[in-house]
């Protein structure tokens, strides 16, 4: 493997425009990284809203389809503004929805104990290693889908020098790859998590 066949296959575009702008323009290839990476993250919070499994899936793409509706009224220009608050609390909403529309207890006991147990909900990022969590979760999910556009053998190297610790010589002759291409898939892979990351409106 040569030092030129280290560049990752799939690179960004247009990294001085965020993946937010890009997913307000109707950037369809946007849009699929922008589920892929906030969709473990709306699951997540589902779950903490008390759903199910397959209840979670189908209110996680109710709160796609809403996004999608009503991205361009989402603005990042104030103190406080947060994408992901933004898109909490509309996970919030929608799962609270459906929690109503598919609690038959409401109507049997008069709607009183029924909503009581609604209020109790989290706030969003109610649990103070909330945040932190989510970010981990997008960190995850940046690298993740970094590697995936690698080629393999740029990949293994990569995964074996940062992960592993491995002498970066001993990679290269395992691989059969020349030590200077195991740096440079190290380079230019930490190069790509960046671009990524920089890319996300509030990690």
């Amino acid at each position: 493997m040569t030092d030129a066949d280290v560049e990752p296959s799939g690179t960004s575009g247009n990294t001085s425009l965020t993946l937010l702008v890009r997913v307000k323009a109707k950037d369809q290839e946007a849009w699929r990284r922008f589920v892929h990476l906030y969709g473990p993250l709306v699951y997540r919070w589902c779950k903490r809203f008390g759903l199910q499994d397959a209840d979670a899936a189908d209110v996680g793409q109710d709160v796609f389809r809403v996004v999608a509706e009503s991205i361009d009224g989402f603005h990042h220009d104030q103190k406080g503004d947060s994408l992901r608050g933004w898109l909490c609390t509309i996970t919030r909403t929608r799962a609270l929805d459906h929690l109503r529309r598919n609690d038959h207890a409401a109507t049997a006991i008069g709607g009183s104990e029924a909503q009581a147990k609604w209020l109790e909900l989290p706030d969003c990022h109610a649990d103070s290693g909330a945040t932190g969590e989510d970010e981990n979760i997008l960190v995850r999910k940046v690298v993740d889908m970094v590697l995936d556009e690698c080629q393999e053998e740029t990949r293994q190297a990569f995964l074996r020098v940062v992960i592993a610790g491995q002498r970066p010589a001993d990679v290269a002759l395992d691989l059969g790859m020349t030590a200077n291409a195991v740096y440079l898939a190290k380079s230019h892979i930490l190069r790509r998590i960046r671009e990524e990351l920089a890319e996300l409106v509030d990690l």
